[in-house]
This record gives C-alpha cells, sequence and structure tokens, in this order.
C-alpha cells in the first residue's frame, strides 16, 4: 500500500471539544454548585436578621450580643462555630446565646444554611 492509501483508511484524530473534555465538565459542575451555595447563602441571608439587628448594625457598633436559632438543636460542630464568631454563653432548646459578635460575624452567621434567625439579644444588666 501507498502512504496516499494508507492516510486514506486511516481515521483522522480529531481533538475533542472543550466542552466534552472530562476534567473542564467536573470543574464547571463544581464551580456552578459552588457559586449557587454561596449565592443562596447572600440572598436568604439578610432575610434571617431581624429587624431591630439591623437597626442596631446599622449603627456600626464594634460588638454585639445575639440570640442566634437554629433549625435544629445545635451539636458540637455548631457550637465551635459559634465559639470562631463570639462567645457562646449558653443554649436553651435551639437557641443559642452569643456575646461579642463583630458585626461581619453576623453577616458570614446569616448566610448559613442551618440558622433560622438571629436576632437581638435582650440587655442584660448594662
Amino acid at each position: 500500500m501507498t502512504t496516499q492509501e494508507l492516510d486514506e483508511v486511516r481515521p483522522s484524530r480529531r481533538r475533542r471539544a472543550w466542552y466534552k473534555r472530562r476534567d473542564i465538565l467536573f470543574i464547571a459542575v463544581v464551580a456552578a454548585l459552588w457559586i449557587g451555595w454561596e449565592g443562596y447563602g447572600r440572598f436568604s441571608g439578610p432575610s434571617r436578621i431581624s429587624d431591630g439587628l439591623a437597626a442596631e448594625l446599622d449603627k456600626n457598633p464594634k460588638t454585639v450580643n445575639l440570640l442566634v436559632t437554629a433549625k435544629f438543636p445545635p451539636e458540637r460542630f455548631h457550637s465551635n462555630v459559634y465559639n470562631e464568631v463570639g462567645v457562646q454563653r449558653g443554649t436553651e432548646a435551639r437557641t443559642t446565646l452569643l456575646v461579642r459578635v463583630r458585626p461581619s460575624g453576623v453577616s458570614w452567621l446569616s448566610r448559613q444554611y442551618w440558622i433560622d434567625t438571629i436576632d437581638l439579644a435582650p440587655d442584660q444588666g448594662r
């Protein structure tokens, strides 16, 4: 067989389109899930903050005391998260008292899916 005949018999190697590559598809799916998760938190987060707390945050305090109500009784993981943003003073059923929470911590907490509401804690002797 001549070289020309071999070229006609051999299948031509076509390069696969970029959108059909498994590694690109995996990265795109993971990025879409992550963006969706973050978008959900940022979209639904402000609705979890009570009006009284929002008014207090508008005054730019250094820290606030909070009553954080979760969708279920908090477990060790949730307590560790609470302790990262403030000082946990106690839990009763699904509600946890957090003191000395920075406004950025309030914003971060409101974006967590397991948080139901965040309210300003009653003033306790201040």
